[in-house]
């Protein structure tokens, strides 16, 4: 089922770039008067790329014999150093023309709800949309430069319908969430290890106060904001946005998956922080150190904090460029866990190393009161077992040094 599901949805995004042609030939004509223009939100899925639901925009054209479904969120995971370039921040996503029909089938498969809000919009506004939708997917203009919180599959609907309105949207709402961490945080809550992920690369700027217009990355946000929201006009008249809604696909309660209950990543580091305790005062009582085990801790923090560098410093990411844990994560780890390996460094510098590091990491656990950074609880064991290995590892050296 899997694989054919898969099937299909790759032979509807070939169609579906077929269709600027299509248009192009068949539907250069104004829309009717019977056509209507809707904001179409997908619910959440399964897979990582769509725990955040989806957004596009119908255009329902009876009396031109059209229904189709604009869609920003296409992408191609073919597409050459495509991985590079996700970690970059440099993805480029297409927008595409899909048969509603069709669309709407891959949320059938996925058991997953389809909501339609009609927009409350003058023949005027539904051309000026239209005409810029017929222009987007132009092969010339379908590819923009994605962006997860600013410029993506909600963002760029919402953009279109709000910039060619007759006035001004009010929307009377702020929001639900504090920040950008917490609504993701509340998309990923089911998914404990992807959320674990993010937050290791999201930094101190995914913790600002977000305003509502940062807060619509989401789809299902951005579908709420628009049920509460009026048009403002030029003459101060007030329309509701919505004017209708509808749920073309509902969610069959039956066909859920169950869910795998793999252990969260707050219990597993739990864990292994105990077996490290263990093992160091093991040590400590022995008067030796496991000098493989620090290694091996440190090179795993000089890893994830070489990937948190190279977001800071040269990922187009938002949210990744201010990063409090590099204050015990950072690069220079690897280095000292490959210098370990030798006797003459560890005698040398490791306990240097260590206790020099040990005052950052001080640092970094004292600031978790005071950083703009939410830290995720996971992490809390990991910052104690490197605050312990180095603490051990710097009383050793000052007992080599009174000697």
């Amino acid at each position: 089922m899997t694989l054919l599901k898969h099937t299909l949805l790759c032979a509807l995004a070939v169609c579906s770039f077929t269709l600027p042609a299509f248009s192009q030939r068949n539907l250069e004509k104004p829309l009717s008067d019977s056509a209507i223009i809707s904001l179409i939100t997908a619910s959440p899925g399964i897979q990582i790329y769509a725990h955040y639901g989806h957004s596009a925009i119908r255009v329902y054209d009876p009396g031109n014999r059209f229904d189709l479904v604009f869609n920003y969120g296409l992408f191609d995971f073919n597409s050459p150093n495509f991985l590079g370039r996700f970690i970059t921040g440099q993805t480029d996503y297409v927008c595409g023309a899909f048969v509603y029909s069709d669309f709407l089938l891959e949320y059938q498969m996925e058991n997953r709800s389809v909501t339609e809000q009609v927009i409350n919009l003058t023949s005027a506004e539904k051309e000026a949309i239209w005409q810029a939708l017929v222009k987007n997917i132009q092969p010339e203009n379908r590819t923009y430069r994605y962006n997860f919180f600013f410029n993506n599959c909600a963002t760029k609907p919402r953009d279109i319908i709000v910039s060619h309105l007759s006035g001004k949207v009010n929307y009377h709402w702020n929001g639900q969430y504090k920040s950008l961490r917490a609504e993701v945080h509340h998309f990923t809550e089911k998914h404990a290890w992807t959320q674990f992920g993010i937050d290791f690369l999201i930094g101190a700027q995914a913790d600002a106060p977000a305003t509502l217009n940062m807060q619509q990355f989401a789809p299902e946000l951005l579908m709420q904001s628009f049920n509460k929201a009026v048009i403002v006009g030029d003459s101060g008249q007030i329309r509701p946005l919505v004017l209708e809604t509808r749920q073309p696909v509902t969610i069959d309660p039956s066909l859920f998956e169950k869910n795998h209950n793999f252990p969260s990543p707050t219990l597993i580091m739990w864990m292994l922080f105990i077996a490290v305790s263990v093992s160091t005062f093991s040590e400590m009582r022995k008067g030796k150190v496991c000098h493989t085990l620090t290694a091996i801790l440190y090179a795993i923090f000089g890893i994830t904090g070489s990937i948190i560098a190279f977001l800071v410093l040269f990922s187009e990411h938002p949210t990744t460029h201010v990063n409090f844990l590099l204050l015990w994560q950072n690069p220079l780890h690897l280095i000292f866990a490959i210098g370990m390996i030798f006797a003459a460094f560890r005698k040398k510098w490791g306990g240097l190393y260590l206790s020099a590091n040990f005052l950052l990491q001080l640092f970094a656990l004292a600031g978790i009161a005071f950083f703009p950074q939410q830290l995720h609880p996971a992490m809390h064991p990991l910052l104690l077992i490197m605050l312990m290995r180095s603490a051990q590892g710097s009383w050793f050296y000052l007992k080599q040094v009174r000697k």
